[in-house]
């Protein structure tokens, strides 16, 4: 009983082991791939929304200043 014991615990280690995958994460690169980054275009918001904007802050400055 004792020696089975042993056995297993000199297989279980030697298993673990031998049971580990080596999984890469990382996609391989390719010879096509890109390094340059484009920022996409911002958009110059129209008058109303400004004023949207404005008005919010204003409801806002006016309520933490009271």
């Amino acid at each position: 009983m004792k020696t089975d014991f042993r056995k297993i615990m000199l297989i279980l280690p030697a298993v673990c082991l031998l049971a580990g995958c080596s999984y890469n994460e990382t996609p391989p690169m390719t010879d096509d791939a890109s390094t340059q980054y484009v920022l996409p275009q911002g958009e110059v918001p129209t008058p109303e929304e400004v004023a949207l904007v404005q008005a919010v802050k204003d409801a806002y400055e006016e309520s933490i200043n009271n």
